[in-house]
């Protein structure tokens, strides 16, 4: 009997065994096929409705598309079928997310996140739609073709769509020319959105006092490097004090000045969604954050250009790397695009036609973020008893309601009233109701938004340059050029506001007309410069703009620290090459973090830490040569001494909740009150005023050796360790970038990039952070096209499973640079894939 018993358990477990196994195969085998099956096809033959002729597309080994066609129409069309073969679901996600309508997918956490609300108030879709509206024909010609191209790609994949579409349950609508400009208008928004920042600023100056915050908001440095301008002041150029600036005492611990984390947008429910739609939100939420966010906070964008007198070629190089929140897949995508009177190579957004960044046969250029200020806030009075109501030049004049309907994935839909006054959407309020915050916005002006940028592709020379800059009305670039030629140039085109009062950087009063626009900087007027004498052109979102320019273009600029860097790697040289020009791009020398070391070092030799590691890390100092590597002991020291420097600074004046964002704090360097807060701490360490002394300490060599301390003891406590060896920089800045639906768990292993050892800072030239870096990275040799370097952080498929997933990344993290071949011969000699696109009626093979 037990014998029996013995064998029918055994039998048991060996059917159990296999039935497991059976299912672990069949689970394996479903993953696999819903993966694969939605791999597009790269080679053989396809049909595509609407071709006019065939349509080429060589890949190499990169998966880089390199697509000829016929005609405008046919390349366009192709070019937006191959990239909805790589980016569909990523192409989905920045549409929905510009026009807030992410709910209709993720359910009400997207309301609870108030993105979408955030969206509709400003009206985006509207501008985006008013400019597919008011089109010219070959703007028309180039958005529909390219929208049909992404229609049969989405009509071909029915059944088997990219992975993000099965687990979230829904296909893509048809894509049309708003979609492309919803995408232009979310990128537009990341590099000028101001308004957070200029509400704060008003606050952050309500807390510390004018005097203080005219200290903390400091734009000067003689490590600027002006392109034009660098003369004597002119009036027009200097922003004025802060309008109805009082003086005041500080009020160390004011908690009744709202941060914008506490102003109430109108009321919204608080759903809860499905287990499955939160855990995905939670992830796609930050992410989609750090596309909208990360470049405001953050930002390292470098480009540069020199004339033939400084290569070796005796040609120009331009060099470019825009840096963004760092995203699987990246938001760049590489192409080379050829039709009659079209041969461009270079970046293009997923969703929009053409190249953006790149060079053609002829010229080059290249993008970083000017920061010109394109957002006015004014603080509009609300009537009590009629809150559509505000004051007006005296008068409750009755403000626009505009309703925005938002549907919401299994709830009923919800509807946005947006309040909308003669300057714009109400985008905040005091928590009292009475006073709303109206936004003017470039970019939502009628004509606000073109389809120039794109069309730089076709342009052969300077003047030809200009006159596709002239239709550009934003977002404002540093635009860097080189041609063939050997001429050098730059200019910062955009639409850029002209005054009536000058807002000096924080909310004005609405109710009169004193600080409305009254025109546009003209465009003969932009700053512009076309070969300067010392043959060097760089900018890194840095002030470019001397006080001698006739207008006010920003006081909103990032530190000085890479551009300098920039410039003394260039300047002098006679010998560059493109591998040089590649490694400046990589250069890890921090300028700051160099200059508060010599500080720590000087200051220990008068005391010394009462921590005994402190001790023996700042005994390095004096030998740093202040390269940010993976396996820097002094870079984690002094920049986690940097903020808790920082921290003392600030907190006797500011308090320590009374601002909005820790001003202080690694993640918001730049934080929501953009300021340049490396200048402020060089100029108060250097001149050591007693005024921002903080009490309980005898001097600033004090204060350094105390936050040197208390940085030691913030790195033991993160890292639970008091083995130095686990301080070093890489383990303390790690880089991590991730899928949207991808952050955590098992998914994030597979979909996922790192954590890998990090190296960099925000100040060094290659601005690396925990989710930002170089987007991209371009180098252009003008000598000859086929030398040139082109890389993305990722690769260039967006979908799992395919060889072009992330390929790129161990090249981009060693900052090796990828070549770019455009010569026929060269992308002949490339080619690894080939298919033909063919009209509707051919036969469709492998």
């Amino acid at each position: 009997m037990g014998e029996a018993a013995e064998k029918i358990r055994q039998h048991w477990l060996r059917n159990s065994i296999a039935v497991v196994l059976l299912a672990i195969g069949a689970a394996f085998f479903a993953g696999w096929w819903v993966v694969r099956r939605s791999l597009p096809k790269i080679h053989g033959v396809t049909a595509v409705a609407g071709l006019k002729a065939p349509v080429s597309v060589d890949r190499d080994r990169w998966g880089v598309p390199y697509i000829q066609a016929q005609s405008l129409g046919d390349l366009a069309e192709a070019q937006g079928y191959v990239a909805a073969q790589d980016r569909l679901w990523q192409m989905d996600t920045l549409r929905r997310a510009a026009a807030g309508e992410l709910s209709e997918i993720f359910g009400p956490l997207t309301v609870v996140e108030a993105l979408d609300r955030d969206n509709r108030r400003l009206g985006i879709r509207a501008a985006a739609e008013e400019a597919a509206q008011h089109m010219d024909p070959e703007t028309r010609l180039i958005t529909e073709a390219y929208a049909a191209g992404v229609n049969r790609c989405i009509e071909q994949q029915r059944g088997r769509l990219p992975l993000e579409f099965t687990l979230l349950g829904y296909e893509p609508k048809q894509w049309t020319p708003v979609d492309t400009f919803l995408i232009s208008a979310y990128m537009w928004k990341t590099l000028t959105t101001t308004w957070r920042a200029k509400i704060n600023r008003a606050k952050l100056t309500d807390i510390v006092g004018p005097e203080r915050a005219l200290d903390l908001f400091v734009t000067d440095s003689p490590l600027d490097h002006f392109i034009v301008g660098a003369g004597a002041a002119a009036d027009a150029a200097v922003p004025a004090a802060p309008p109805g600036t009082r003086r005041r005492a500080p009020k160390p611990q004011n908690q009744n000045a709202a941060p914008i984390s506490k102003l109430n947008p109108p009321e919204h429910p608080n759903g809860q969604g499905g287990k499955w739609e939160r855990a995905v939100w939670e992830n796609a939420d930050r992410i989609l954050r750090l596309f909208d966010d990360e470049t405001a906070h953050i930002s390292g964008s470098n480009n540069f250009v020199v004339s033939g007198a400084h290569t070796a070629t005796g040609k120009p190089l331009l060099a470019n790397d825009t840096h963004l929140g760092l995203d699987v897949p990246d938001i760049w995508y590489t192409v080379h695009l050829k039709a009659p009177e079209w041969n461009v190579e270079g970046f293009a957004l997923p969703g929009v036609p053409l190249v953006i960044i790149g060079h053609n046969q002829r010229m080059a250029w290249g993008f970083t973020n000017s920061n010109a200020d394109v957002q006015d806030v004014y603080q509009e009075t609300l009537d009590a008893q009629d809150p559509t109501k505000y004051l007006d030049h005296g008068k409750w004049v009755k403000a626009q309601v505009r309703p925005e309907v938002i549907h919401i994935k299994g709830e009923p839909d919800q509807t946005e009233n947006v309040l909308v006054t003669r300057h714009g959407p109400i985008v905040a309020r005091d928590p009292d109701e009475q006073r709303g915050y109206a936004l003017r916005w470039t970019l939502t002006e009628p004509g606000g938004m073109d389809f120039g940028y794109p069309k730089l592709g076709r342009a052969k020379n300077w003047n030809e340059f200009l006159e596709v800059m002239r239709q550009v009305h934003g977002p404002g670039q540093n635009t860097v050029y080189a041609d063939v030629d050997g001429n050098i140039g730059w200019i910062m085109a955009a639409q850029i506001p002209i005054r009536g009062k000058a807002t000096g950087g924080v909310p004005v009063p609405g109710d009169s007309s004193d600080y409305d626009w009254t025109g546009y900087i003209p465009f003969d007027e932009l700053p512009k410069v076309l070969n300067p004498p010392d043959g060097i052109i760089a900018t890194a979102n840095a002030r470019t703009v001397g006080p001698g320019y006739k207008y006010y273009v920003s006081d909103r600029w990032a530190a000085p620290y890479r551009t300098d860097r920039i410039y003394q790697l260039l300047t002098g040289r006679t010998d560059l090459t493109v591998a040089d020009c590649n490694a400046i791009q990589t250069d890890i020398v921090s300028e700051p973090d160099l200059f508060l070391a010599q500080e720590l070092s000087k200051a220990s030799k008068e005391r010394q830490p009462a921590e005994p590691h402190a001790r023996e890390v700042l005994s390095r100092l004096a030998r740093w040569d202040g390269r940010a590597t993976s396996n820097s002991l002094e870079t984690s020291l002094v920049e986690y001494t940097r903020h808790a420097l920082m921290r003392n600074l600030l907190t006797p004046f500011v308090g320590e909740s009374s601002v909005p964002y820790d001003l202080w704090e690694p993640e918001n360097h730049y934080g929501e009150v953009w300021w340049r807060d490396g200048l402020f701490l060089e100029k108060v360490l250097r001149e050591r005023p007693k005024a921002w002394l903080p009490e309980g300490y005898k001097d600033y060599d004090d204060l350094l050796i105390a936050s040197a301390d208390e940085a030691i003891g913030q790195i033991q406590g993160e890292t639970g360790s008091k083995d130095a060896g686990m301080w070093i920089w890489g383990r303390m800045h790690p880089i991590e970038i991730d899928h949207p639906m991808a952050r955590s768990g098992i998914l994030q292993r597979i979909l996922s990039l790192g954590p890998v050892r990090g190296y960099g800072t925000v100040d060094t030239v290659d601005a690396i952070g925990h989710q930002h870096g170089p987007a991209m990275r371009f180098v252009v040799d003008l000598s000859n096209f086929d030398n040139s370097l082109m890389e993305i952080t990722t690769g260039e498929s967006g979908q799992y499973g395919g060889a072009y997933y992330h390929d790129q990344f161990p090249e981009w993290l060693a900052g090796r640079g990828i070549p770019a071949p455009f010569s026929d011969d060269a992308e002949i000699r490339a080619r690894v894939e080939h298919l033909d696109l063919v009209p509707t009626g051919e036969a469709d093979t492998n």
